[in-house]
């Protein structure tokens, strides 16, 4: 618990929270650094806990306060009641959406208008998807999003070769579309978001790119020794990532940057947190990162075969325009193998770490299905999963998931809990050419059932 006031209270005096101690900025934040703990605080938990209503500080493990599950959480029979239908309708529209696209053979006008089609498959299309949102740690709502998949370029598309340049046009995975997209959502938590974005890739793949603009207002929880502590934020989000392929390799040198203008306000009602005193909390955090990528994925959508290695390390700094000092680092590896003509395995390890004056935000947490974010957070936390897929039918597959998730001793949330999370869902190609799947997935985690809506693959 200590721990969390720390950092909280680092948060709050960045941006001039009420705080008894030190006077300078500077010795604030020495002062919290070498004392680990906020002046005049209790090294004992100052938390009312679930069955000892005294408000006296409580060291029992079996007085550990009762969980108040969060979002989705909060009534599953509901969401299970709602998902058969929610399922069924959604698949079905999109597709009779695929169906539109393609030519049906019904007369000498059709039959031509289905070879105009067939001439040029790679062509545009728009993508009206209205979707479900099930990230327990926000709750659940309804979305909208518009997307445009561009015509491919001419390099992208497949033609007929030989020899030598038949195995030179083979040597990359399928490039990602280009796409640009809106979007806008809402949960019962209160919880919305809308923006903006575009990610595609030049030419014979030489550069890919991603640009987003969002505005958010988020209320969602962390937690401290299973301890929930409620947070609303409204910001605006600015992120921006470019790669660039290393030669004729499938090596990528990356940059990106991100903005976030922020106010936070923590939800501290019934909890004994002395001498802290958190307001408004408004703050700037600004950062740039660099990546090495080896993507040897035979498609970034849905793959079937090969590996993918990203490492990323992102610097934020007051000297960039931000208020905080701390660096991030991340590395992900997916390898998937084709073991049979319908069947797919695919293997993740994922772990991210963090230094410096990490903002409550950006500790890394447990990214697995089952489990909400933030839920399982600390100073590096990291994920191991395996997925199966079996294509029953043409357009169809169903898969199946189990996961383990793991975090540093020294982690802000200290749990007794196993970190797992196993599950299973379906997929339907709603768009061939580009190879877009949309999906339902059903999570168990250690504490409750989960269920999100997926467009490509989760990893």
């Amino acid at each position: 618990m200590r721990r969390f006031q720390n950092r909280l209270t680092k948060f709050s005096l960045m941006k001039k929270a009420n705080f008894d101690g030190a006077r300078s900025r500077t010795a604030k934040r020495l002062y919290i650094r070498k004392n680990r703990r906020p002046p005049g605080g209790s090294d004992s938990r100052q938390v009312l806990c679930g069955c000892c209503q005294s408000g006296a500080s409580c060291r029992m493990v079996s007085h550990r306060p009762k969980r108040q599950p969060i979002g989705i959480q909060r009534d599953f029979s509901m969401s299970t009641r709602l998902l058969p239908p929610l399922l069924l309708s959604l698949l079905f529209a999109v597709q009779v959406a695929a169906q539109d696209n393609e030519p049906v053979e019904t007369g000498e006008a059709a039959k031509d208008d289905g070879e105009k089609e067939k001439k040029d498959p790679n062509r545009g299309r728009f993508l009206a998807l209205p979707f479900v949102i099930t990230e327990p740690a926000i709750g659940e709502g309804l979305g909208a999003g518009l997307i445009y998949f561009h015509k491919k370029p001419e390099s992208d598309q497949p033609r007929i070769t030989s020899g030598r340049n038949l195995k030179k046009t083979s040597k990359h995975g399928k490039p990602p579309p280009t796409a640009t997209g809106v979007f806008a959502m809402y949960t019962n938590t209160e919880t919305y978001a809308y923006g903006i974005g575009h990610s595609g890739s030049t030419p014979k793949d030489k550069y890919r790119y991603i640009g987003a603009a969002a505005g958010l207002q988020v209320n969602a929880t962390v937690y401290e020794n299973d301890v929930p502590f409620k947070f609303s934020m409204d910001g605006t989000v600015f992120h921006l990532n470019g790669k660039r392929r290393w030669r004729d390799t499938n090596v990528f040198i990356g940059a990106s940057m991100s903005y976030l203008d922020s106010t936070t306000k923590f939800k501290l009602d019934g909890l004994q947190i002395q001498p802290l005193s958190v307001s408004d909390i408004s703050s700037t955090d600004v950062g740039v990162a660099l990546s090495g990528i080896y993507d040897g994925r035979d498609d970034t959508m849905m793959p079937n075969t090969g590996q993918l290695y990203d490492l990323t390390v992102w610097r934020y700094g007051e000297n960039l325009g931000g208020d905080f000092n701390y660096t991030t680092a991340r590395f992900k590896f997916n390898t998937f193998h084709k073991l049979a003509e319908k069947f797919i395995l695919g293997f993740r390890f994922e772990v991210g770490t963090a230094s410096g004056d990490v903002p409550y935000y950006a500790e890394p947490f447990v990214p697995l299905r089952g489990i909400p974010a933030l839920r399982y957070t600390g100073d590096s936390a990291g994920v191991i999963e395996v997925e199966a897929r079996y294509d029953f039918a043409k357009r169809w597959s169903v898969v199946a998931f189990a996961g383990s998730g793991f975090v540093d001793e020294t982690a802000t949330s200290q749990t007794e809990d196993d970190i797992y999370g196993y599950g299973a869902g379906i997929r339907f190609q709603a768009l061939k050419e580009q190879n877009i799947w949309l999906g339902i997935d059903i999570a168990q985690g250690p504490e409750d059932k989960a269920w999100y809506v997926q467009m490509g693959h989760p990893w």
